[in-house]
């Protein structure tokens, strides 16, 4: 019996011999190579869990095996960015609710829907920064907009919108991005003509759903029917046939009349990253000093609207 049982044992030795297989069951990659066969084993984690993987691969050499760990690599680590990519997505968000839900304590409220518009347009400018950080696209805050962060860094109650400048020759980036498939509640919408200085010589595509022509484009919540003006800024002015020899460097935009007003350049350059309603965005160098030569000096101390019961 004792030989027959020893014969027994030599019979499965020898073949797992001949097979060249041997399992080790760790938690990381196991190579074993021999003349015959590669075996690999990958055991992966998740959470309560484990999946084993268990790859053979005929005729295994030095370069099939190099090949092999840098295709599990790649694997285990793409798995690893998706997770890590989707939980750091759902934390941020969470997060960034609950930062606008903090500036808007900031905020007054003087009518009853006054804090939904200032939520939606908090989340619209939320949305816009995270898309000119992913394709770095230079913007500032303007008019009103400007005016709710020299008053207290933050939106204006009242505001209807949010305001911002982009060189004008700088749209052509956001037509090639227009097509972004942002979300079904966000949409960017470029004027078809916004090469066109002038805005009396632009028309409204009402097809398109562009019923603006001073903005040469709209960053829009189609969802609430709110939206982000983008207007653009000239490194000239349009009412001067030439620019002049030796003279300020001079950036034209609208007026709050529609009418081309020039201010200087270092009033605007270079732009300073700063804190709009708990965001961070980019601010003109002076912002004072524009919001003064827009709307007057006493802007800048409060705003030239007043609600219903005089506050």
């Amino acid at each position: 019996m004792k030989a027959k049982r020893k014969r027994n044992t030599n019979v499965k030795r020898n073949q797992r011999k001949e097979e060249g297989i041997q399992r080790i069951e760790v938690h990381i990659i196991v190579l074993h190579c021999n003349n015959d066969k590669l075996l690999l084993q990958l055991l992966l984690h998740n959470q309560a869990s484990h999946y084993p993987f268990v790859f053979y691969i005929e005729k295994c050499g030095l370069y099939v095996c190099f090949f092999v760990i840098c295709v599990l690599f790649v694997f285990e680590t793409l798995i690893h960015n998706y997770y890590w990519f989707n939980s750091n997505f759902y934390n941020r968000l969470s997060y960034e609710n609950s930062s606008i839900e903090q500036a808007l304590e900031q905020i007054s409220t003087y009518t009853s829907n006054d804090r939904s518009r200032q939520r939606v347009l908090l989340h619209i400018l939320q949305k816009w920064t995270d898309f000119t950080l992913q394709h770095y696209i230079r913007y500032w805050i303007a008019y009103g907009t400007l005016v709710g962060y020299v008053h207290h860094h933050a939106l204006l109650p009242h505001d209807s919108n949010i305001d911002l400048f982009i060189m004008a020759q700088d749209t052509s980036q956001l037509v090639e991005l227009c097509q972004q498939n942002f979300s079904s509640s966000y949409e960017l919408k470029i004027h078809p003509q916004w090469y066109l200085v002038e805005q009396t010589k632009r028309s409204y595509f009402y097809s398109e759903r562009i019923d603006f022509i001073a903005p040469n484009a709209r960053f829009i919540n189609s969802k609430d029917n709110l939206y982000l003006n983008i207007w653009p800024i000239y490194d000239y002015n349009p009412n001067e046939a030439r620019i002049k020899k030796n003279s300020t460097a001079m950036l034209t935009a609208y007026d709050k009349n529609y009418q081309w007003k020039s201010s200087p350049k270092e009033w605007t350059f270079p732009l300073r990253e700063c804190r709009f309603s708990g965001m961070k965005v980019w601010c003109p160098a002076e912002s004072e000093k524009l919001v003064a030569d827009i709307y007057g000096q006493i802007s800048v101390n409060m705003s030239s609207k007043t609600c219903v019961n005089g506050s």
